[in-house]
């Protein structure tokens, strides 16, 4: 459960230095930004299915 929410809060993290990117035009943060936040949801849902799996 805690690596969930942590992975959560650094995909947020992620997301909101692609925003930050967008304001200030650096473009290639944005694109890192969204491929980072994107990864880390999609492992933080994939463990979220897993620990559904176990119960």
């Amino acid at each position: 459960m805690r690596h969930t929410v942590t992975r959560t809060i650094i995909a947020v993290i992620w997301f909101i230095a692609a925003i930050a990117g967008l304001f200030t035009a650096n473009y290639m943060m944005t694109v890192i930004g969204i491929i980072a936040g994107v990864v880390y949801l999609n492992s933080a849902n994939s463990m979220r299915n897993k620990e559904k799996d176990n119960k």
